[in-house]
């Protein structure tokens, strides 16, 4: 059975709520109610509802300061919030934009357009919902198929972490910084078309067998591609191993090509790798580690500046 939507009503006048409610209720919706911006944001932060209708005047914190401080949030960020507004507020609406609002309903509110675009939003959140969950089973299998590795279980979200701390100490926008994480915990899903024999290996790979390994960005990128979520990964998940010098792989990246976020989630991932045990080899301790990574970007491989700047974040935050 299907679960009933869960829609947060927001007013600091009981009567507004009640004619919200009186409209939205014969619909079979989960309501529930905050009397202003404050007890709105605590409410949707401890359980996400699937939609917000919320007033804009409002005590304690307003409608606008309640939005802006769901949609930075991660947890509430997909959640769509719809302000209600005065009929000239046209400020309102101008700053409802900018906080990241998804839609609004005008004082006082229709009966036929609340309903369409209650529906309209949490058909758009269903569909959301979907695609995220199938983005978990892409992650779920990923961390399935470390866990049968000693070696590499746990390096992916190792990656994730270091690459997303990088990512900010480099400067790289919100949303960057969340696919750049996203992409660390996926990069090697490909690997799930690469025979485990392979990748367990105690001794060195024949030229063959890295040739077949190497094919695990491109795999990677095929299983991701179809799912509309995966779009702004799928050059991180396709390109981890792109070098500046152009002897990377798949596609042979080289300079300007190579993206700041995929320089670094490659540093990210080569960092934990090499101070990582292996099947061929035991884990190199940090200092070890960036010596041989900044020796590699004297000779153009690797950007040293990000190299220098994961040695500062992980003494900072590690």
């Amino acid at each position: 059975m299907a679960t009933r939507p869960r829609v947060l009503l927001v007013d600091d006048r009981p009567e507004n709520l009640e004619i919200l409610a009186g409209l939205l209720e014969p619909l079979g919706y989960i309501l529930e109610q905050a009397r202003d911006g404050q007890e709105a944001l605590e409410a949707a932060l401890a359980v996400p509802p699937d939609l917000i209708l919320m007033d804009v005047s409002m005590p304690r914190m307003d409608g606008l300061a309640a939005c802006r401080a769901l949609k930075t949030d991660e947890r509430t960020a997909l959640v769509p919030i719809v302000l209600v507004t005065g009929q000239s507020a046209r400020e309102d609406r101008i700053r409802g934009v900018a906080a990241g609002c998804d839609d609004f309903l005008t004082k006082p509110v229709d009966a036929e357009e609340l309903l369409a675009r209650t529906r309209n939003l949490l058909r758009t959140k269903a569909l959301v919902d979907e695609l995220e969950q199938a983005e978990n089973v892409l992650v779920s299998l990923a961390n399935a198929l470390e866990a049968k590795d000693n070696y590499t279980r746990g390096h992916s979200e190792r990656v994730a972490h270091y690459a997303e701390a990088l990512g900010a100490a480099a400067g790289l926008a919100h949303l960057e910084l969340r696919n750049l994480k996203r992409a660390g915990l996926l990069h090697d899903i490909g690997k799930i078309g690469i025979p485990l024999a392979y990748l367990q290996k105690p001794s060195r790979l024949t030229t063959e067998e890295y040739e077949i390994v190497k094919q695990h960005p491109s795999i990677g990128f095929d299983i991701c591609k179809p799912l509309r979520t995966m779009e702004p990964l799928l050059f991180l998940i396709r390109g981890h191993h792109e070098r500046l010098d152009g002897r990377g792989y798949p596609d042979g990246l080289a300079g300007e090509a190579v993206s700041t976020s995929l320089r670094c989630l490659t540093v990210a991932d080569i960092y934990d790798a090499l101070t990582s045990d292996r099947a061929y080899r035991r884990a190199l301790p940090p200092e070890s580690a960036f010596k041989i990574l900044r020796d590699e970007a004297s000779v153009g491989m690797w950007d040293l500046r990000l190299i220098d700047l994961l040695a500062e974040t992980l003494i900072r935050k590690f």
